[in-house]
């Protein structure tokens, strides 16, 4: 399978708020393929990065080799969550006195998505149906399809994925497992159950699109990884540096939202952006996948 090429959304207004000047650090706790990382260097910029998928890594680290070399970029495998007490370790170990702004994209990239190993994809149907952005979780999307009630599936599907027929996909599911709990380990059993609630229908999306997105979201704990990481920016980031965010699901925005509220009200700083900034009509035609994508921006008080 040849290469699939990731576009980075919303580089050009992320990397503008953060407002970077030369050679202060900026955190990306969200690396990928490493393009928001990479505009910010060339802004003038120095990067700590973070990724806890150990092939996106692995990439980083061959194809920004000469500016680890010159200690432009320390790019870290780690979960964001994580990001305090890891800068405050990096501050010890490396000449870094402040951070200047961070940045989440809570995006996952488009190779990611569609690898034909990890279960995201529904491209092949005979794919362990893992979905662990880190293999070093313990939980993968088959073991909670085999011990999770109907209910909780439900809610999963509803609450994270916005999938109208939750009930009935949940339903099919906890019948399949009944039968034989071995169906529910590949990618082909989790689409076959969607085909057997009825959920099948012509449309723009694949119809098992919002129940792979919502059990995604729940191996990785995405939605808790936001709701540790952003108190833990804000308590790093020195006066008047953003934190800016980029979320793709209504449940991230959502949160990001409701945190930088409170934080205003709190006179902890202030909104940049009062509302989510949305992709361009350019960049939406060029990239469809970014039609979802809202940013927002939050400067810490002087």
């Amino acid at each position: 399978m040849s290469e699939i090429k990731h576009i980075t959304v919303m580089l050009h207004e992320a990397v503008d708020y953060l407002n970077v000047e030369k050679d202060n650090w900026y955190v990306d706790c969200t690396f990928g393929r490493g393009g928001h990382t990479q505009k910010i260097m060339e802004s003038g910029g120095k990067v700590i990065a973070f990724d806890f998928d150990q092939e996106s890594v692995n990439k980083g680290k061959a194809k920004f080799a000469g500016e680890i070399e010159k200690e432009n970029l320390i790019l870290v495998r780690e979960n964001f969550d994580q990001l305090l007490s890891t800068l405050k370790h990096l501050q010890g170990t490396h000449n870094i006195s402040e951070i200047s702004g961070i940045l989440f994209d809570f995006g996952t990239s488009t190779d990611q998505l569609m690898s034909d190993s990890r279960g995201f994809s529904f491209s092949n149907k005979h794919s362990d149906l893992d979905m662990r952005m880190d293999d070093r979780l313990g939980v993968k999307a088959s073991d909670l399809l085999k011990v999770l009630p109907a209910k909780e599936l439900t809610r999963i599907f509803r609450d994270l994925g916005g999938e109208k027929n939750a009930k009935s996909i949940a339903r099919a599911i906890t019948r399949m497992r009944d039968e034989n709990p071995q169906q529910l380990e590949s990618v082909g059993s989790l689409v076959k159950a969607v085909s057997i609630s009825g959920r099948f229908q012509k449309g723009r999306l694949h119809p098992a699109t919002k129940v792979f997105q919502a059990l995604r979201i729940v191996v990785n704990d995405e939605i808790g990884n936001i709701e540790k990481a952003l108190p833990q920016a804000l308590e790093i980031i020195k006066p008047a540096g953003r934190i800016v965010t980029i979320a793709f699901h209504e449940g991230e925005d959502r949160l990001v939202k409701q945190t930088f509220n409170t934080w205003e009200l709190e006179n902890k700083g202030s909104k940049v952006t009062k509302k989510a900034i949305k992709p361009s009509e350019e960049e939406t035609t060029t990239n469809p996948r970014s039609r979802s994508a809202r940013l927002r921006v939050f400067e810490r008080a002087i």
